[in-house]
């Protein structure tokens, strides 16, 4: 199974555009432009504005959640939003983690990685995004925490201009065979993961 994972920047039709070059089975994006794209996102978590997270994959989805952090972004308006729904036997989540400009609070973020965990089965998953790990204590306190729920960290990528990756995957019973990243309009470069779907480990 080929999955997308992206931070499209909001851009228009970016997620379409993507996944007519790329083929991917399952696409897990963040800051989608859910209005402009013509692919179809049946699990998604997005704004009145239609931005947010969202799943879509050409497979059935199903079991489709959403969660946002318990904490509001600087001025107390915007909640960074994630989007959960299984395919295939794989719980799948589409994390934009909490930012939390300009004091980047990473008891926070890992206030809103734990939302997302308590909503979770037991089984198969990929946990993946935009973390908005800023700092190598972001990156640990973020691991520790998926780590006691059986998750590993398996790929990460970089941001342009950064050295730490805000973006990571993180795997639970699941397989990744080979793995890339790949830059795009976006200010994030995305990555695409061949899943081993044969050896799921419940």
């Amino acid at each position: 199974m080929k999955v997308l994972i992206q931070n499209l920047q909001k851009r228009e039709c970016l997620a379409s555009q993507l996944s007519k070059i790329y083929h991917p089975d399952v696409m897990l994006v963040q800051e989608i432009n859910l209005s402009s794209e013509t692919s179809p996102f049946p699990a998604n978590n997005v704004s009145s504005m239609g931005y947010g997270t969202a799943i879509g994959s050409r497979f059935d989805v199903s079991d489709v959640m959403t969660v946002q952090s318990p904490y509001a972004e600087f001025g107390g308006f915007i909640h960074k939003k994630t989007t959960v729904a299984t395919v295939k036997s794989v719980q799948f989540v589409s994390f934009h983690g909490y930012n939390g400009q300009p004091f980047k609070n990473k008891e926070k973020l890992v206030a809103h990685v734990e939302a997302v965990l308590e909503v979770l089965s037991p089984g198969p998953a990929l946990f993946a995004g935009d973390f908005n790990t800023w700092t190598e204590e972001h990156l640990t306190a973020v691991k520790e925490s998926l780590e006691k729920s059986g998750f590993d960290l398996a790929y990460s990528w970089s941001y342009p201009g950064r050295s730490h990756p805000l973006d990571h995957v993180f795997t639970r019973g699941v397989k990744i065979g080979v793995s890339r990243n790949y830059s795009c309009e976006s200010d994030h470069r995305g990555a695409i993961l061949e899943l081993d779907l044969e050896d799921l480990v419940s």
